[in-house]
């Protein structure tokens, strides 16, 4: 067997117990420990990061930094990457030597943010325009979310809960 096949037939597996299982106790019985441990140990300077490439990089990169706000933790004329201040994420860019970048819809980035609706007030204040500003996802949910794209197209969805207001 392939290691692609062996992959699916796991892949396919886990899929069956999320699709079977319909309460904590099926979920419980039907999931089983993984194949093998998690092996990765963070690193010092940084702990994971997802990268995509950019055809006009100087935008990505004051976009990020300027409008945005995110704390650079490596910044050069070939590559940027980007983190919280709490450094609890990071991801970064780099500009396309040949070819395209990265396709637009091929990734997003997505955060769980406090207080969505002043955030994207706060971002609206900056520039910042909405593909879709933060509605409720689904009639009478707490759950909001909106959606808008860097300078190369990579959506940002931020996501928040909303208390209702009494």
């Amino acid at each position: 067997m392939s290691d692609k096949a062996r992959y699916r037939e796991l892949g396919n597996a886990r899929l069956a117990a999320a699709r079977q299982a319909k309460s904590k106790e099926d979920w419980d019985r039907l999931w089983a420990e993984p194949a093998h441990p998690y092996t990765f140990k963070p690193g010092t300077c940084w702990n994971h990061c997802v990268e995509y490439k950019v055809e006009d990089f100087a935008a990505e990169v004051g976009f990020f930094i300027d409008i945005l706000g995110f704390t650079p933790n490596a910044v050069s004329h070939e590559y940027a990457m980007f983190t919280s201040p709490s450094k609890e994420f990071f991801f970064s860019i780099v500009p396309v030597e040949q070819g395209k970048g990265t396709p637009a819809d091929a990734i997003r980035l997505q955060f769980m943010i406090a207080d969505i609706g002043k955030v994207a007030e706060n971002l609206e204040k900056r520039g910042i325009e909405f593909e879709e500003k933060p509605i409720p996802q689904g009639e009478g949910s707490p759950m909001y979310k909106g959606t808008f794209r860097t300078p190369h197209g990579i959506p940002v969805d931020l996501w928040g809960m909303v208390e209702e207001k009494e």
